[in-house]
């Protein structure tokens, strides 16, 4: 008879205990909050809010106790990923470094309650304000409800999407098509033409404009409903 050979393993369970904060956590959530108040301190608290995390922090620093962390300072602008300079002790000697951290920004804005469609007028009440994740550096959207209001959409926007200046419009005065009283005034003489708008045209601003009594076409600017003053005789 064969004997047989039976190799008891015993395994020993390790049963982890609880995670506890280490120096190196404690340091970069010093430097986090050093950094939140660098950046709080250059923006109103009633606009905007920001929420930090660490993109890049060197080792060398990490490594200092968190009451060595003497000062964060913001560098340059905010954007995504924004750099701060950060001075700590290290031995006897104050060290300076850099750190990059991720910033994700909220602003407080006026937008729109509704769909609102291109071409829409915004009247007050299609308004609301709300805290709305931004980019910083990136265009900036208007920020105050009265630059909003009488304004023409130039495209689509949804509910509680900001709205940038390049997506509104003053409404036109003066439509393509349309007459217009085309106004000159020389030396005193006011002279005024019924003639036909060939642009839209909102305040101040210059349409080509042609005249069938006189069979000229004339620059114009936009003064009032349905009215332009001349500029000049093409």
């Amino acid at each position: 008879m064969i004997p047989i050979l039976l190799i008891i393993f015993s395994c020993t369970s390790v049963v982890a205990g609880p995670a506890y904060p280490t120096a190196t956590d404690e340091t970069r959530q010093v430097i986090i909050e050093k950094a939140q108040e660098s950046i709080e301190s250059t923006f109103d608290p009633e606009e905007y809010r920001f929420t930090l995390s660490a993109r890049w922090i060197p080792g060398s620093l990490l490594k200092a106790q968190p009451e060595h962390v003497r000062s964060v300072k913001l560098q340059g602008t905010v954007e995504q990923y924004t750099n701060f300079e950060v001075l700590y002790l290290n031995g006897n000697t104050i060290e300076q470094v850099q750190i990059q951290l991720k910033v994700e920004a909220e602003q407080k804005l006026p937008v729109p309650n509704r769909r609102m469609m291109s071409g829409q007028t915004i009247k007050p009440g299609d308004l609301s304000w709300r805290w709305v994740p931004v980019r910083m550096g990136r265009e900036k959207p208007v920020r105050n409800m009265e630059e909003l209001e009488g304004k023409t959409l130039r495209r689509t926007v949804n509910p509680g999407q900001p709205i940038h200046h390049s997506e509104i419009s003053t409404p036109f005065l003066v439509e393509a098509g349309e007459d217009v009283d085309l106004i000159f005034t020389e030396f005193g003489i006011q002279i005024i033409l019924t003639c036909e708008a060939r642009q839209n045209g909102a305040i101040d601003e210059e349409i080509q404009i042609y005249c069938k009594e006189t069979r000229n076409k004339y620059l114009g600017t936009v003064k009032g409903p349905g009215e332009a003053l001349w500029q000049k005789t093409h």
